[in-house]
């Protein structure tokens, strides 16, 4: 195989983050993948014990506003690929550790004559990016990696994809040898570029043994400006594990839909409540004939994935209303829908940790919960810690007091009843805050709602891509649901 030569391939990237272990895949019971939250201590990324409850809080809120910030420039930089314009204008800052929820490992690769045929590397799984890739042995540019750069050329069963097989590889998309190349650009500024090939991905089930299967991913050989992306932990005394990405966005070279009837074109998952930490426990991510909903007794919602105009994998939803206990905002029909110039909507993103409101939409939210605590005689404060709407509550105070949140969507209410969804208690000496935030950005293409991670938690919420429908349902979400 020649050296690998590469030319200037725009692929539009895009966030909705969810970093993910592989679990299990089967054609007749679907495909399974546990998410393992990075501050747990499976993760490579575990912080360790030694950070204090306010500094949780300062890097969840942090998550969540990165998070944001991210989709805001990827946005960008997708509303601007086709036109000449400098990097440098949707490049808006995107730390490793604000961004990052969940992280991945997969068996990749066949070596004969080891005790165990594949190679195991940690994933980070952005599910609104289409390309997978790891840093491969050879690469001429590289960010920190402690474990060995894929060795490809050992693999048996590493292929890489001839030009013009494959309806992404043709013209520019080749290199002198005939071979398929890539180039992945993200916000951030970071971008990886090499040869695109077939492997085997070895994935370890917990109900049906070891199982394999054959799919495209990308073999890096470089990768620039990933300083503050990846390759940094050993800053903090931690070992670089990171090799590469797992992605899970909607575009043809996506592990999503390179599963083909595996897949189904569904998957669902189960959060389960944060604990005092603000840790997500793990639990998984299930795929085709596994992505099941709604049991005995159980009413399952159903509303439509909104497809924009322009291209993106970000699932927007039709919010049609909001309200707080028994109080609707009432806001004016259209307010949530996306714009002609792409600004607005609604999306739904696991990788935000706290739900985002625009400001003026997310003031109108905070003077009804304001209003429904004055009612009990708790008094109000202000900002803490970083939150927005905080309050103080005094002596025993029944959690049915706290007021559910209802976002109203086409078809469907998404009641969100826990109290510990929609709220944080941020000190021990009893003041809670809404745990939702004002976002202050009307910056090109933003939603003006995400609907994060902590509020979808006890729902087992269900993508169909074929159907164009996210349905959802009430569910004590248990570990490893």
């Amino acid at each position: 195989m020649g050296k690998p030569s590469f030319d200037f391939l725009p692929t539009i990237v895009y966030i909705l983050l969810l970093l993910i272990s592989v679990a299990s895949v089967n054609a007749k019971k679907g495909f399974s993948l546990k998410m393992i939250h990075r501050d747990s201590k499976e993760s490579p990324l575990y912080p360790g014990n030694h950070l204090t409850r306010d500094e949780r809080l300062q890097r969840f809120v942090e998550q969540s506003k990165a998070q944001v910030r991210y989709i805001e420039s990827q946005m960008l930089l997708q509303k601007n690929a086709t036109r000449s314009m400098d990097p440098e204008v949707a490049r808006l800052p995107v730390v490793y550790e604000s961004t990052m929820f969940y992280v991945a490992a997969i068996g990749l690769g066949t070596f004969p004559g080891r005790r165990q045929s594949y190679m195991n590397y940690y994933l980070m799984i952005d599910s609104g990016s289409d390309q997978s890739w790891l840093q491969c042995e050879g690469a001429t540019k590289a960010f920190n990696q402690n474990n060995p750069l894929y060795p490809w050329r050992s693999s048996t069963t590493y292929r890489p994809v001839p030009c013009n097989t494959h309806p992404f590889c043709r013209g520019d998309k080749c290199n002198d040898d005939g071979q398929c190349t890539y180039l992945t650009r993200y916000a951030s500024g970071s971008i990886t570029s090499g040869i695109v090939a077939e492997e085997k991905f070895t994935l370890g089930s917990d109900t049906s043994g070891i199982q394999s299967i054959e799919l495209h991913i990308g073999c890096g050989f470089r990768q620039e400006n990933f300083e503050n992306v990846m390759g940094n932990n050993h800053l903090h005394g931690k070992p670089d594990l990171i090799a590469g990405i797992l992605g899970l966005g909607l575009g043809q070279w996506s592990f999503l839909n390179q599963l083909g009837a595996i897949g189904q074109g569904k998957f669902s998952h189960c959060l389960q409540t944060f604990d005092w930490n603000i840790e997500g426990p793990s639990t998984y991510l299930r795929f085709g004939a596994d992505a099941i909903i709604g049991g005995v007794g159980q009413r399952v919602h159903k509303t439509p994935i909104v497809v924009p105009w322009f291209q993106t994998p970000l699932y927007y939803l039709n919010l049609e209303d909001i309200s707080v206990g028994t109080k609707r905002v009432r806001f004016p029909r259209g307010t949530f829908k996306v714009n002609i110039k792409g600004e607005g909507g609604a999306i739904i993103d696991s990788g935000t940790p706290l739900s985002m409101m625009y400001k003026d939409h997310f003031d109108k939210i905070a003077d009804l919960v304001k209003a429904h605590f004055n009612k009990l005689g708790i008094e109000y404060i202000g900002s803490v810690h970083h939150f927005d709407v905080c309050f103080r509550i005094r002596g025993r105070f029944d959690t049915a007091n706290y007021p559910s949140i209802t976002l109203h969507f086409q078809q469907a209410d998404y009641v969100i009843s826990d109290y510990k969804a929609n709220f944080l208690m941020v000190t021990a000496d009893g003041i809670v805050c809404l745990a939702f935030f004002r976002g202050n950005s009307t910056g090109l293409g933003m939603p003006h709602f995400i609907l994060g991670a902590m509020q979808q938690t006890n729902k087992r919420i269900l993508y169909d891509v074929m159907d164009r429908s996210l349905s959802f349902v009430t569910e004590y979400c248990e570990q490893g649901s």
